[in-house]
């Protein structure tokens, strides 16, 4: 979520339906439903056999992410310099 914030301070375009935007709120009600980190993952799984394209699109990209950090590896954008 902190990286969708951060990028989204960084776009230009501010409007309601703007794709960054969707992504954000529909992240944020995955999490406000889900108190475990087995729930997040099932509701990742779930959403990339949606029929609603925005939460295929939303759980392909956050599922790798997601196993990633639970494996106790660092996301790209928290990655040291080199």
């Amino acid at each position: 979520m902190h990286d969708y914030e951060r990028q989204w301070s960084r776009a230009t375009g501010h409007g309601v339906r703007h794709p960054l935007r969707l992504k954000m709120e529909r992240l944020k009600s995955w999490c406000d439903e889900t108190c475990t980190a087995a729930a997040f993952e099932a509701r990742l799984l779930e959403a990339q056999e949606s029929d609603d394209i925005g939460a295929v699109i939303l759980a392909d990209e956050l599922l790798p992410l997601w196993k990633a950090i639970s494996a106790g590896k660092r996301l790209p954008s928290q990655a040291e310099p080199g």
